[in-house]
């Protein structure tokens, strides 16, 4: 088997006993979320090579190698090899594994690790410690004196048994299974098979029994977004081992989500896992810390505010100050204001802003718009998020007696104020004269000048709005259920008060298998299909938010 570059915690250890052994295994699990072994033994016959990987509870993968033969045995044979060489002498590797290098090692074994036969490490010594007993009472067979010894151990073996029995009995009867789904219609037998792997596996907890497992969400598009909670029973008292199940319960509730997508082709996304037992709830650290809100000054003379979710605070905490910033520099002195950013996946901003300035209202409120709009891309760059303006309210505070101005070019002198003047009067006198006139040849004159000024005020708003296609354009293909997105191209062309977009958007198709989900047998039509849908949809969105026609002239999805 191969292993990702990784330095060994124990190297060229030789064990001369089972219980050497498993010392090491569990010392090497203490420090991580799995183990990986390289055994050198050998018996009266070959030296072998064998390779195990394990995680906390089992053995995930294994591989032997007869040294002079070269000859390799599967992961079953392996298994039985290992047992059979468990009391004698090896040299030893021990290397311990991070959860995400545990599954790397998985990912490039994945041949190995489908051969190898999930058995639980207590199994694998268990076994092998009772072999020699069993070789001990079949050699004195034909003496009556073994008779008696027989019959004394039976009866200490069926004590155990009515202790094992009743859990038996009362697993078999399985939990509650709820299911409440709003959208699509998703196979219940999708949502069986999970519960059945939860509670198998939680089961395998000491003292822990499941008695209900509730499933909520909504299903659309190939995805369903679910909320899992679990509920059931600790026979610990100690909060200390009731917080490690629980934190158990939580691994296993996303290991086997995959077996959704398996059963039914809809992707899940758990938004939320609960775990409650003996009625106490709980939930994942990194859920219930990113659902705070924080609401706090973000500078020393307490004049400007944010809220957003606490994980986010360092991104849009100095946006806000960088935004600010830059509004004071342009002339206007900020009073007061109040960021509120709402969201996770997307975020959307509503500023309430109080300023000092000569500027009339609406004047102050695109100065601001314009300057949040281009941080607000930065950011979302930055973060890979979406971020959209919602509302920006501004309340301009001006000094007594201190009349509005317009952002025009102030003229240096009174002469050419007056002359700045009479050219607006001139410009006026004639347009009136040329309407009052009604003259053709001089008709293009004001014709000219309209479509002048219907241009710019056009080009004012397709910047911003194709800006904004791009941006939630690329944000909304990250989202396509099945598919990778991997890059997008955007041009534009504009003729008359028309907009024209060509698109070009590169996916690759999901296609991994076993351990992560089967992602095979999606048709390629149908996300070719998802991606134009969604794209169409965001250039209608744009297109009504900007007051700007715009259409899609060539669309090419590439598909890998």
């Amino acid at each position: 088997m191969e292993l990702p570059t990784k330095t060994p915690m124990v190297e060229n250890a030789v064990v001369t006993s089972k219980m050497e052994l498993s010392n090491l295994i569990q010392e090497a699990l203490s420090q991580g979320s799995g183990v990986f072994l390289k055994i050198f033994s050998k018996d009266s016959r070959n030296k072998y090579y064998i390779t195990l990987l394990l995680d906390s509870s089992k053995v995930l993968a294994a591989e032997g190698i007869v040294v002079d033969t070269k000859e390799r045995y599967s992961g079953d044979k392996t298994v039985e090899l290992f047992k059979a060489l468990l009391d004698k002498p090896m040299i030893v590797d021990v290397y311990s594994l991070d959860e995400i290098e545990l599954k790397l090692a998985i990912a490039e074994n994945l041949e190995t690790y489908s051969e190898t036969p999930k058995v639980p490490i207590n199994e694998l010594f268990e076994e092998i410690s009772e072999e020699p007993k069993v070789g001990i009472v079949e050699k004195p067979q034909p003496t009556k004196a073994a008779a008696p010894e027989r019959e004394r151990t039976a009866p200490k073996k069926a004590e155990k048994l009515p202790e094992i029995a009743p859990k038996k009995a009362e697993t078999t009867t399985g939990p509650e299974i709820s299911i409440k789904l709003r959208g699509e219609k998703i196979p219940e037998e999708a949502f069986m098979k999970y519960a059945e792997a939860i509670q198998r596996d939680s089961e395998k907890i000491r003292g822990i029994k499941i008695k209900k497992i509730e499933f909520t969400g909504n299903a659309e598009g190939g995805v369903v977004d679910l909320n899992v909670t679990v509920y059931g029973s600790s026979e610990s008292k100690n909060r200390r081992d009731i917080e490690i199940s629980e934190r158990r319960i939580f691994h296993i509730v996303s290991k086997n989500a995959p077996i959704i997508f398996r059963v039914s082709e809809y992707k899940p996304r758990l938004k939320d896992i609960r775990v409650v037992l003996d009625g106490e709830e709980a939930r994942p650290r990194e859920i219930t810390e990113k659902d705070k809100k924080r609401t706090d000054y973000i500078d020393k003379s307490k004049k400007i505010r944010l809220s957003v979710l606490e994980d986010m605070w360092p991104y849009f905490s100095n946006f806000a100050k960088t935004v600010i910033r830059e509004i004071e520099t342009s002339g206007m002195l900020v009073e007061s204001a109040y960021f509120d950013i709402k969201g996770r996946r997307e975020f959307e901003i509503n500023l309430s802003i109080a300023v000092k300035g000569e500027y009339d209202k609406d004047t102050a409120e695109r100065a601001v718009r314009a300057v949040l709009a281009r941080h607000a891309r930065e950011l979302s760059k930055a973060i890979e998020r979406y971020i959209s303006i919602h509302t920006v309210t501004v309340e301009v505070i001006r000094p007594e007696g201190v009349v509005p101005t317009k952002p025009s070019v102030k003229p240096t002198s009174a002469k050419a104020s007056e002359i700045l003047a009479k050219k607006e009067l001139l410009e006026k006198e004639v347009e009136k004269l040329l309407q009052e006139a009604g003259i053709d040849e001089l008709a293009f004159l004001t014709e000219e000048k309209k479509k002048e000024a219907e241009q710019t005020l056009l080009k004012s708003r397709i910047e911003p709005a194709i800006e904004t296609l791009k941006a939630r354009i690329h944000a909304e293909l990250k989202l396509v259920p099945r598919a990778t997105f991997k890059w997008l191209k955007l041009n534009h062309e504009v003729q008359g008060s028309t907009v024209y977009v060509d698109i070009e958007a590169s996916f690759a198709k999901e296609e991994v298998g076993g351990l992560f989900g089967a992602y095979s047998g999606i048709s390629d039509e149908k996300i070719k299909q998802d991606v134009a849908e969604t794209i169409n949809r965001v250039i209608k969105e744009v297109s009504s938010e900007y007051s700007v026609s715009i259409r899609l002239r060539k669309l090419n999805i590439i598909l890998r």
